[in-house]
């Protein structure tokens, strides 16, 4: 039986385990960890899959990547389990709004994708509802998963960990929510965002969080946004003695775990989106084409390897907002170093420097790690990079792009709602407003079109407000989990820029002399050589 590993984009270390490859975060090479090879599902695999519950579909599909050396098999399904514990919708956790021209249902009666309605021959948009979760955001289902892993791989020396996350808003809401819920005192983390960056209610989230080893942190005077501390991170991991010293990782989507825990939601939407078809060659001939708000592309890479694995994709739409390194990549060939990063109201998609570009480039190369290496040490090197002919010809038939302005972020918030009663967050909104205006379209009933919705609206009041032209806050705009906050006295760290490396080793260190625990020493030519034959 094939034994999943894990290797670098840039080719210069050993296969690891999935222990190894989740704890370390980074190989060091600079690279990223991605599957040494890819699960491929057949038809005759999918027609299994196509009946399960979310809970079950997403244990099958990690398991693909996940061997009992790493977890064990009933392990495995305990975590899982426990993800989608808590959601709204916890029996199907990813239900599927369907927006169409005959949508008539009132505010409290969206139709869900259960329903038995035809699609006709009209273009329908399935809008895929990942925010169900306990922060309400699309990261509560990739970061509940992530931190149960990282503290049983911990558990099982008795170990410790210190985490470093970077957030552009909701990554830092779910990290803490899950590290409270998950972490068994074993994890502390240091949650950055960068100063009047982020909604007001996502600073919130993290500034109310009670526990002691959760830390929220505002830094001041990030030009870049989140990439300038992307920066100081970086600076961190690279001293190896700092982060051996004190059982430093991260949780970030670069972290391997992230993407392998946001897989099983696109097969969920591939199936439940073959409602009303009931004959075998209707459902062989299903396709879907998958829209996506684009940031980091932690998304955009995870929908490459589902398609890879044998999900039939059409297209994969990468929306992205003024920041989209993703579509200048596509019409161009060109990634550009950028000294700026433009504020804009889909914030959390505010990224210059996407870092998951580097495994999408790798798949592009078609696993070259000489090409990688060449493209990405030009672009650290001069700022900027030409992306090879078979490169770029891989990139753009992987992915159709757009970017959305601000202005047709609001039109598009404001139109759904009118139009459909459906009122979408900012970052919904780019990729609805993609959806709207590509002529994307159902190709008479076999190809459905879902558009990922990565958070609740109320996250982002003041964009409402701005849409619809009102102060007044609809009801759609608020949940309970968003009001009890405001109940809550917040604790908020902060700052600057400059600051930020010195101030955050001194509180590790700190912490890590207070904790006397032992922190988790897997050094990086360990994982490199043979760490995955004693886990």
């Amino acid at each position: 039986k094939y034994i999943m590993r894990y290797v670098s984009t840039r080719g210069g270390t050993h296969k690891c385990s999935l222990h190894a490859a989740s704890l370390l975060n980074l190989p060091n090479d600079q690279g990223l960890f991605v599957p040494q090879m890819i699960p491929k599902l057949n038809r005759a695999q999918l027609k299994r899959l196509r009946g399960l519950g979310f809970e079950d579909l997403a244990f099958e599909i990690l398991r693909l990547f996940i061997t009992e050396t790493d977890v064990p098999k009933e392990k495995l399904r305990s975590i899982v389990k426990k993800c989608y514990k808590g959601f709204d919708e916890s029996d199907i956790v990813v239900p599927l709004v369907v927006l169409d021209e005959d949508s008539d249902d009132d505010d409290d009666e969206k139709k869900k994708s259960k329903s038995k309605k035809s699609s006709e021959t009209k273009v329908q948009i399935h809008v895929a509802e990942l925010f169900h979760g306990p922060t309400l955001s699309v990261k509560d289902i990739s970061l509940a998963f992530a931190v149960q892993m990282i503290e049983f791989f911990l558990s099982k020396k008795h170990e410790r960990a210190n985490v470093i996350v970077a957030t552009t808003g909701d990554t830092g809401p779910a990290t803490l929510d899950a590290i409270e819920k998950f972490g068994n005192n074993r994890i502390d983390c240091w949650c950055l965002y960068p100063s009047g960056k982020i909604s007001k209610v996502q600073e919130r989230q993290m500034t109310t969080k009670r526990g002691e080893n959760v830390n929220a942190i505002e830094v001041k005077e990030c030009e870049r946004g989140c990439d300038d501390i992307d920066d100081v991170c970086s600076k961190i991991f690279a001293d190896e003695e700092f982060v051996q010293r004190n059982g430093i990782t991260s949780l970030n989507s670069c972290n391997i775990l992230r993407i392998l825990a946001q897989l099983p939601h696109f097969f969920w939407c591939y199936f439940r989106t073959m409602h009303g078809k009931t004959t075998e060659e209707e459902i062989e001939n299903h396709t879907m084409t998958c829209v996506v708000p684009t940031g980091a592309m932690g998304h955009a890479f995870t929908a490459q390897l589902a398609r890879e694995m044998g999900l039939p994709m059409t297209e994969v739409v990468l929306a992205t907002n003024a920041n989209g390194a993703a579509h200048e990549i596509a019409m161009t060939g060109e990634i550009v170093k950028k000294s700026k990063a433009e504020k804009t109201v889909a914030s959390a998609m505010d990224c210059v420097m996407p870092y998951n570009l580097w495994r999408v480039v790798y798949y592009c190369a078609e696993g070259d790690t000489e090409i990688l290496r060449r493209i990405q040490d030009t672009y650290e090197f001069h700022g900027h990079a030409t992306l090879p002919k078979k490169v770029l010809r891989n990139f753009r038939e992987t992915f159709l792009t757009a970017e959305v302005s601000d202005y047709d972020t609001f039109e598009s918030m404001k139109y759904n709602l009118d139009v459909h009663k459906y009122l979408a967050c900012p970052h919904t909104a780019v990729a609805l407003h993609a959806a709207q205006s590509m002529g994307l379209n159902n190709h008479d009933g076999e190809n459905a079109l879902v558009v990922l919705a990565t958070a609740h609206p109320g996250k982002f009041i003041d964009a409402v407000q701005t849409a619809l032209e009102t102060e007044d806050v609809p009801k759609m705009a608020k949940h309970k989990t968003l009001e009890d906050a405001k109940m809550s006295f917040q604790r908020k760290r902060e700052t600057n820029l400059e600051n930020l490396e010195i101030a955050l080793r001194t509180d590790i260190d700190a912490t890590s002399r207070a904790r006397r625990g032992r922190y988790v020493n897997l050094t990086k030519e360990r994982a490199a050589g043979g760490l995955h034959e004693k886990y």
